[in-house]
């Protein structure tokens, strides 16, 4: 019975998703990272945006991360924004993202959370995006390395929320799903291929996204093919 109910609950939640307007856009990321020393690393990371209309997005991220110990990481971001707007123009934002991140791995499953808080200055003007403006985010996540395989599946769930008063304040405004697929390549390279639904809620007229993400991170000083995971790029922090 409460498998009935599940699978209802899951159908109802999927349909309601796909009656709402949705725009398609593939995103590209490119980093690198490497270590400072024993627990400091570091990562520059790049990523674009393309819609309907081409580029509608860029922004560069520089970013510091310190290992507390095999569990709990911290890590600091440093992100300009360039946006399009209708117009075609591109303006430009700046944002600090402060994360803390939780990690677990048993046997070949890996369970994460990251708690992140973002701040903007210099903010494009518009309503609230929670995405370039002030926001809490919280993100489960899960992996499983394949026993003789290259590829790794990875899932995640990011909920996004609006600590701010004023109209759509003070509650969760969107939800971010994540199924992708990592591929370990020799050496320091890593290519991750994977689909995001992006979904606003609580809002009205609700433009949604699906997007299709492409990945490549090379970790500066790696040599061998299964070294720690902590050495990616940028999006991995």
């Amino acid at each position: 019975m409460k498998s009935i109910v599940f699978l209802l609950f899951i159908c109802v939640n999927i349909s309601a998703i796909h009656s709402q307007s949705t725009v398609f856009q593939v995103w590209n990321e490119l980093g690198v990272s490497g270590k400072l020393n024993k627990d400091f690393s570091f990562g520059v990371d790049l990523t674009t945006r393309y819609g309907n209309d081409g580029l509608s997005a860029i922004f560069p991220q520089l970013s510091f991360k310190y290992k507390i110990n095999k569990f709990v990481r911290v890590s600091v971001d440093y992100r300009l924004i360039g946006k399009k707007e209708l117009n075609g123009n591109f303006l430009t934002s700046q944002r600090i993202n402060g994360n803390l991140q939780f990690s677990y791995a048993l046997n070949r499953h890996s369970f994460g959370f990251r708690t992140r808080y973002q701040y903007s200055f210099n903010k494009i003007s518009g309503p609230y995006e929670s995405e370039f403006d002030q926001a809490f985010r919280f993100k489960p996540s899960y992996s499983y390395d394949l026993n003789n395989s290259i590829f790794t599946p990875n899932f995640s769930c990011e909920f996004f929320y609006n600590p701010q008063t004023g109209q759509n304040g003070k509650q969760f405004t969107r939800i971010r799903y994540y199924a992708g697929v990592e591929m370990e390549l020799d050496g320091p390279h890593s290519l991750e291929l994977g689909y995001y639904y992006d979904q606003k809620i609580q809002v009205a007229n609700p433009v949604n996204r699906s997007i299709l993400n492409l990945s490549y991170s090379y970790a500066i000083g790696q040599s061998k093919k299964k070294e720690s995971k902590e050495r990616k790029g940028v999006r991995f922090l």
